[in-house]
């Protein structure tokens, strides 16, 4: 980062800066660096600005930064927010308005599409309505997102309440806030991805490179449908330590929910294998029609014996 100083005539200095790596140089080590050169002079920094807008990844990386130094505990994207814009000063010379300010927030990048973004009522009526989309792999996704949601509210609601198990939590929490994170897009991208098999179907077959470039299509739509529901085993058996570990320290009074989590979680995982093991037939490779059924059965078997366990724990 480089920058200058300025003096404002009223007795400051503004200090400028251009940080051109955010992946090296953060906003938390400018401003903690330029506390340090003040600390030296022995005046104040009262704040600061950002010029145009900032992405996402950056005010979370100043985020993280503070919340390991301070020791607290944020997990959600909100909370993070006004933590740094309270750290940073960033309402010191006029109100950060971060859907102003946050380049995503602009641009009004969605990582939810109309499934996850409707009402629960729609969803249903969407799912019961006389079309194939969305179907079996967006239930999958939502039910896998449901049991982990679930296991957050146990962690949530063990946090503070039993003995000894801040601490766990406190590792729990994050791990599970993530999975939701990237489970929630699968349930529409699954419906989109079966929306464009149909589209590719219906491509013109008038010529030879007509059905060529049909073929290549609907090769690359057979994947891509195979691949979301996988996607949806692997994430959401990424939850599987987080509920052993919940198990193992929830508050007894969320037995039942907890157990409604595991259920849930292996359910929704045996859901996606299903949706993977109908449309891998229409994969040409045998090679990777084998792969990707490989992958899917381990996943499988480790959500049913896990899932086993777990529930025995549980109801001993």
């Amino acid at each position: 980062s480089s920058g200058i100083n300025e003096s404002t005539g009223s007795g400051s200095v503004i200090i400028s800066c251009e940080i051109v790596d955010p992946s090296t140089c953060t906003m938390y080590d400018v401003m903690e660096s330029v506390k340090e050169m003040a600390a030296l002079q022995s005046v104040a920094v009262i704040g600061s600005h950002i010029v145009g807008s900032v992405t996402l990844s950056a005010l979370m990386a100043a985020a993280d930064a503070y919340i390991k130094r301070e020791n607290v505990f944020l997990v959600k994207e909100q909370q993070k927010i006004r933590y740094v814009v309270d750290r940073l000063g960033l309402n010191s010379v006029s109100e950060f308005k971060a859907d102003s300010k946050v380049v995503e927030y602009v641009l009004g990048v969605n990582r939810h599409g109309p499934l996850m973004t409707g009402s629960v009522h729609s969803f249903i009526e969407s799912i019961g309505g006389m079309t194939s989309s969305p179907g079996g792999g967006s239930v999958a996704a939502l039910v896998s997102t449901l049991a982990v949601a679930l296991g957050q509210m146990t962690g949530w609601l063990t946090y503070g309440s039993k003995k000894g198990a801040g601490d766990a939590m406190r590792n729990i929490l994050p791990a599970l806030h993530k999975t939701v994170d990237k489970l929630t897009p699968l349930v529409d991208a699954d419906a989109m991805a079966f929306s464009n098999y149909l589209a590719a179907q219906r491509l013109p077959q008038q010529s030879a490179d007509d059905v060529e470039r049909r073929e290549e299509a609907l090769e690359e739509a057979v994947l891509t449908i195979v691949h979301v529901p996988l996607k949806i085993m692997e994430v959401a058996s990424e939850c599987w330590d987080s509920l052993d570990k919940l198990v193992t320290s929830h508050n007894p009074s969320l037995k039942a929910d907890l157990q409604v989590a595991v259920k849930c979680l292996e359910t929704g995982i045996w859901c996606a294998y299903k949706t993977v093991v109908f449309n891998i037939g229409d994969v040409k490779s045998e090679e990777v029609r084998s792969e990707l059924n490989t992958k899917a059965k381990v996943l499988l078997d480790k959500s049913e014996a896990c899932a086993t366990r777990l529930l025995a724990t549980l109801d001993s």
